[in-house]
C-alpha cells in the first residue's frame, strides 16, 4: 500500500503544479487529495511521511495560500488562475463582478476570467500602453440583442468598451467631464467625481456623458477626491469643500445638501437607509438617506481621512489616536452617537465579513505586513490573525458574503469560498 502510493503522491505534486498553469477546478481537488494521503500514509513510518510531506509542500507551494490558511481564513480553495503576462510586464488591477473576474496587465491587455470555474474566455488590448487606467468593470447595457454585459474599462481621458464574449472593441469614448475618482456601476452606466466639482455620469452603451451635478454649487468648485457611494435610488458624494449632497441616482438632481466645516475625502458609505461621512472637520457623519437629516455625529480629535465600513447593525471608522471603533448605525436619541467598542493597535482596513465559529467577524487587510486580522463584532476581540506572505492583494468578493478574491502581480488569481457555502454546494450521498 505504502510503496504504491508514493508514485500516485509525486503525481498528484506534478498534476496540481501543471493544473495551476492554467485556471479551472482541478487544481483545488488535486490538494485535496494529496492532504487526505498524506493523513493516509502517516502510519506508514516517518521517512514515508516526510516524502508525503515534501510532495504536499510542493502543491501548496503552487498556490497563493494553501487548504489550511484558506481554513483559517473560514473558506476553501474554489480555483486558482494563472494568467499568462508578457515578458517585463505585471499584473495590475482585479476586478470581480458576478458576471467574470477582469485582470489587467501593466501592458494594459485585459483577461476575463469565469467566476465560477476560473477558465480564461479571451485576452484583449483593453487601452493604449500609455494610458492611465481607472477601472475595469462589467455594465449591463441595452443592445439590439436585448441587455448584455459589457466590460468597460476607464481611463482619466476615456472609456473603452469591449465585448463580453470575444472582447473585441466595440466602444471608445471621450469623457467631457474628467474623471478624478474610480468610478462606480450604477444602472447601465457609471458615476464619477471629477476635477472640476461635478459628479458626472457616462453611458456605457452610447459612449456619452448623459448628466452631470456639482456639488459645491455655481459659486464655487472644488476637486471631488473622494469616490461616490451609491444605494438602489441615491448617490453620495461630497467635496474637498466640505459640501455633501444626496443625488437622485436617475435624475441627477439634488434630494439634499449638507455644508460641513471640513472637506470630505474619503468615500462614504451607505447602509440601512444611513449615509456615513467621515470629514476633515473631525465628525464622523450619519445622514438620513432619505432626507438628509442628521441622525448623528460624533466628534474625535482629528480629522478623519479613511472611509466608514457597515458592518451588520455596525459602523466601523478607524480614528487616529483611538483604533478602530464600532458604532451602533442608528442609536435611537443620541444624538451624539453610540460607540459599542473600540480597538487600538490594529493593523490594515476592513474589506469584508466572515463567520469564524458562529460568530461574525470583520475582516482586516494590511497590504503592507500581508496579514489577515479578523476581529469579533461583538465586542472588537481578535479572534484570529492569519499570515499571507505571498499575497500582494485581497478583496471581498462581489459573489459571496465571506468569500475573497486574493491575487498578486505575478498573475495568480484565486477565489475563496466560505466554508459553508463550499460544504452546501457538495453532493450529498
Amino acid at each position: 500500500m505504502f510503496l504504491t502510493m508514493q508514485p500516485t503522491l509525486a503525481s498528484i505534486a506534478s498534476l496540481a503544479q501543471s493544473a495551476t498553469r492554467r485556471p479551472g477546478t482541478l487544481a483545488p481537488t488535486v490538494v485535496a487529495m494529496a492532504v487526505a494521503l498524506a493523513g493516509a500514509s502517516a502510519a506508514q513510518g516517518q521517512s514515508g511521511t516526510d516524502r508525503v510531506a515534501q510532495d504536499v509542500a510542493k502543491v501548496n507551494d503552487a498556490y497563493l495560500l494553501g487548504p489550511k490558511t484558506a481554513s483559517d481564513l473560514g473558506c476553501s480553495i474554489t480555483w486558482q488562475a494563472i494568467i499568462p503576462l508578457p515578458a517585463g510586464h505585471n499584473m495590475r488591477l482585479v476586478s470581480s463582478s458576478p458576471e467574470g473576474v477582469l485582470a489587467l496587465n501593466s501592458r494594459n491587455e485585459i483577461t476575463l476570467v469565469r467566476p465560477e470555474t476560473g477558465d480564461r474566455a479571451w485576452t484583449a488590448s483593453a487601452a493604449q500602453q500609455v494610458d492611465r487606467v481607472l477601472s475595469a468593470e462589467i455594465v449591463r447595457v441595452l443592445t439590439r440583442d436585448g441587455e448584455q454585459p459589457r466590460v468597460m474599462v476607464t481611463t482619466d481621458t476615456l472609456a473603452y468598451g469591449l465585448d463580453f464574449k470575444d472582447g473585441s472593441s466595440v466602444l471608445r469614448g471621450r469623457f467631457r467631464h474628467v474623471p478624478s475618482t474610480s468610478p462606480i456601476v450604477f444602472g447601465r452606466g457609471l458615476v464619477f467625481g471629477t476635477r472640476t466639482g461635478q459628479i458626472a455620469w457616462f453611458d456605457c452603451a452610447t459612449g456619452f456623458d448623459m448628466q452631470a451635478y456639482t456639488v459645491d454649487g455655481p459659486v464655487g468648485k472644488s476637486p471631488i477626491v473622494a469616490g461616490p457611494a451609491s444605494s438602489d435610488r441615491m448617490i453620495v458624494a461630497g467635496s474637498t469643500q466640505g459640501t455633501v449632497v444626496g443625488l437622485d441616482a436617475r435624475s441627477g438632481s439634488a434630494m439634499w445638501s449638507k455644508q460641513l466645516l471640513g472637506g470630505v475625502t474619503a468615500t462614504p458609505a451607505v447602509a440601512n437607509g444611513i449615509a456615513f461621512v467621515a470629514s476633515e472637520d473631525q465628525y464622523l457623519y450619519a445622514f438620513d438617506l432619505g432626507s438628509g437629516v442628521t441622525l448623528w455625529k460624533f466628534f474625535t480629535e482629528t480629522p478623519l481621512a479613511t472611509s466608514p465600513f457597515p458592518a451588520g447593525s455596525l459602523v466601523l471608522q478607524h480614528i487616529p489616536g483611538m483604533g478602530l471603533v464600532a458604532f451602533t448605525q442608528n442609536p435611537e436619541g443620541q444624538i451624539g452617537g453610540e460607540v459599542r467598542w473600540k480597538r487600538d493597535g490594529l493593523a490594515g482596513k476592513p474589506i469584508g465579513t466572515s463567520k469564524l465559529g458562529g460568530n461574525d467577524a470583520v475582516v482586516l487587510w494590511c497590504a503592507k505586513s500581508r496579514k489577515v486580522t479578523m476581529v469579533d463584532l461583538r465586542n472588537g476581540d481578535v479572534i484570529r490573525t492569519v499570515e499571507l506572505p505571498k499575497v500582494e492583494h485581497l478583496e471581498a468578493d462581489s459573489l459571496e458574503t465571506g468569500g475573497f478574491v486574493a491575487w498578486s502581480s505575478d498573475g495568480r488569481i484565486l477565489r475563496l469560498s466560505p466554508i459553508q457555502v463550499a460544504a452546501a454546494a457538495e453532493p450529498k450521498g
